[in-house]
C-alpha cells in the first residue's frame, strides 16, 4: 500500500468516525480517531477491517 493509499484509507475511517459521532457515538468514536490519526499502514488496515471498511 503506498502513502497516498494510505492517506485515502485514513480518510475513509475519519469520514466514518465523524459520521458515528454526528450520530451520538461521539464518547468512543473520539477515541477511535486519535488512534487514527497516529496509525501507520498496518494499524489503518486492522481498523478498517474493524468497521469493515475498504
Amino acid at each position: 500500500m503506498g502513502r497516498e493509499e494510505t492517506e485515502q484509507l485514513r480518510c475513509k475511517l475519519l469520514a466514518w468516525v465523524q459520521a458515528g459521532c454526528a450520530a451520538g457515538r461521539l464518547p468512543a468514536l473520539l477515541l477511535d480517531e486519535e488512534e487514527i490519526r497516529c496509525a501507520g499502514t498496518e494499524e489503518l488496515r486492522a481498523l478498517a477491517r474493524r468497521y469493515a471498511i475498504r
